[in-house]
């Protein structure tokens, strides 16, 4: 029996998504949560085979949920958004599945056993989104929010000590963001920053 949670904010959705699943002999929807916050305190207590997370919640994103649960379960992420970087920052955290809102009962079905089985799933619409995309902008996507504001800062041309000023950060804090974003991005220093955040969209 494959164990379920759901994680979204809209109890209607929530409803839907645990009706459908359970017409499967195969799946057992045993938790649903509203929140982030109340789906990491539940999954703390019953783990699940496979957790359904909704990205855009109120007050905490599900991508930030993941980043704590992708250990313990299989995750598919569930979005209205499916632009490329959204999709591969899920991705590089660990999910498994990415689905859209507008994705068929089926390919909800379908997600849960493969990623049940430790296999990824992607939408076919979602592996076209990810297949026209600008290699750069999947490298930026595995970046933090503060490695990426850092970046660009420097792409713009303003040193640590400048970067630490208008962020009320320290120097050592904004070497550690700088070295963590080069390293994902395989760069050296702040001039080859610019390929990926050219001055123009600044």
């Amino acid at each position: 029996m494959i164990t379920i949670a759901l994680v979204d904010d809209h109890v209607i959705v929530r409803s839907g998504f645990a009706q459908l699943l359970s017409l499967e002999p195969d799946m057992k929807v045993i938790n649903q949560f509203s929140s982030a916050q109340e789906a990491r305190n539940g999954l703390a207590k019953q783990a699940v085979d496979v957790c359904i997370i909704d990205i855009s919640m109120p007050n905490e994103s599900g991508l930030t949920l993941l980043e704590d649960v992708a250990n313990s379960a299989g995750c598919i992420m569930l979005s209205v958004h499916d632009s490329a970087i959204v999709i591969n920052k899920a991705l590089t955290t660990g999910a498994k599945g990415y689905l859209s809102k507008r994705c068929s009962p089926d390919e909800l079905v379908q997600a849960v056993r493969k990623v049940a089985k430790g296999e990824s799933y992607l939408a076919s619409d979602i592996e076209m989104q990810l297949e026209t995309t600008d290699p750069y902008q999947q490298s930026i996507a595995c970046l933090t929010k503060r490695e990426r504001q850092i970046s660009e800062m420097l792409a713009a041309g303003l040193d640590v000590k400048a970067v630490a000023v208008e962020l009320g950060l320290s120097h050592k804090t904004v070497h550690v963001h700088r070295a963590n974003a080069m390293d994902k991005l395989n760069v050296s220093n702040n001039v080859e920053l610019v390929k990926y955040f050219p001055l123009e969209i600044l």
